[in-house]
C-alpha cells in the first residue's frame, strides 16, 4: 500500500473548547500530538461523509 506524502501544513489558533477536545484525544491514547489530532479529526470527516 502505497503512503500518501503530507505536503500541506498548517498553522491555526483554537479555541479553549477546541483545545480541550484536542487535549482529551490525547488523553484518550487515539492520538499523540495536536498535529496528529487535525489529521484524526479530517479523516473522521472523509470517513463519515463529508455534506
Amino acid at each position: 500500500m502505497k503512503k500518501d506524502n503530507k505536503d500541506y501544513r498548517y498553522t491555526v489558533r483554537l479555541t479553549e473548547t477546541q483545545n480541550a477536545a484536542v487535549q482529551k484525544l490525547i488523553d484518550e491514547g487515539k492520538v499523540k500530538t495536536p498535529a496528529a489530532a487535525l489529521q484524526y479529526i479530517t479523516n473522521m470527516f472523509i470517513m463519515l461523509g463529508q455534506k
